[in-house]
């Protein structure tokens, strides 16, 4: 009977190192899992800033394809500008 009680409390004894360890293991998850959910966020605050950075170089990328003619247009308009002031000033070629 004694060696049928040693056993028992060995059992014990080895079920309750078992459940500590589960008991650890499942903190050791917890922690994993709000870490990866951070990763997660910070990943997806990354693509949503290169995503608006894609999109600002769309814009760039345009305004720069704008910018020669409207160059040429501001040109055009200013020498407009200052033969319509040469002629009014009567600056006649003599």
């Amino acid at each position: 009977m004694q060696h049928v009680n040693s056993r028992f409390d060995q059992g014990s004894a080895r079920m309750a190192e078992i459940e500590r360890g589960q008991s650890a293991i499942a903190r050791e998850l917890e922690k994993t899992r709000k870490e990866l959910h951070e990763l997660k966020q910070q990943l997806a605050d990354l693509l949503e800033f290169f995503g608006a950075m894609k999109g600002a170089f769309k814009v760039l990328h345009w305004l720069g394809r704008l910018a020669k003619p409207v160059a040429y247009i501001v040109m055009l308009g200013t020498a407009c500008l200052g033969f319509w002031t040469a002629v009014r000033a009567g600056g006649g070629g003599r």
